[in-house]
């Protein structure tokens, strides 16, 4: 998202600094509320029997880093990483 953000700042470098933060807040709540539900969800089938099967593909699929307490069975917070 700082990427995209930035990029923005290069093309339109005529935005005041209190635009660009109001841009990147509402691009932030935009990807809270994207993620809310599939987080929730992951989170759920996660806690069923089998769920690391569920862990590993995700990790997989989107090649992600799971942190140290994640791969000890804490279920990792998605959402914060925004």
């Amino acid at each position: 998202m700082a990427a995209e953000l930035r990029r923005l700042t290069q093309r339109r470098p005529d935005l005041t600094d209190e635009q660009r933060a109001d841009v990147a807040h509402t691009v932030h709540r935009v990807v809270q509320r994207l993620l809310h539900s599939p987080t929730v969800r992951v989170r759920q089938l996660a806690a069923e029997p089998g769920g690391d099967q569920y862990t590993a593909l995700l990790r997989e699929l989107f090649d992600l880093e799971v942190p140290q307490s994640a791969q000890a069975g804490e279920v990792p917070d998605l959402e914060d990483k925004q």
